[in-house]
């Protein structure tokens, strides 16, 4: 009586390679984007993890290299998003706080016209400011 041949050992299933370090830049890089439109609490989110998706951008990127390139997406969209959430922070904290300043001078300006004084006696914002601060 011949015995069967024995069953063929499975092989071993391929490791996914994937890239977390590029994962994490584009989750981060996301959120920080997101918030870097949000005036003044853009400085405390998308400022940390717009730091954060750039190293981890940066890394992911070092990381697809060695990897042959897989990953290499993730990484350089969360370096850009990154980029993005840092600079488009300063940005919009320009733009709002240069409009709030115009708005402040417009009103100065107002109120010293319905109160019926000169540029003179009225003078300007900077100048009235300063006199409020103490020695």
């Amino acid at each position: 009586m011949a015995y069967p041949p024995p069953a063929p050992y499975p092989q071993p299933m391929p490791t996914p390679q994937g890239n977390g370090f590029g994962v994490t830049g584009l989750v981060t890089g996301i959120i920080g984007a997101v918030f870097a439109f949000i005036p003044v609490v853009n400085v405390f989110i998308a400022v940390p993890l717009g730091i954060i998706a750039i190293i981890f951008g940066i890394i992911g990127l070092v990381k697809a290299g060695s990897r042959g390139g897989k990953g290499k997406g993730t990484g350089g969209t969360g370096l850009v998003l990154g980029l993005i959430a840092v600079i488009g922070t300063f940005a919009i904290n320009v733009m709002v706080f240069n409009a709030a300043s115009d708005y402040v001078d417009e009103e100065w300006q107002k109120a010293c016209d319905e109160a019926g004084l000169t540029d003179e006696e009225c003078g300007d914002w900077d100048d009235w400011e300063t006199d409020f601060e103490t020695p």
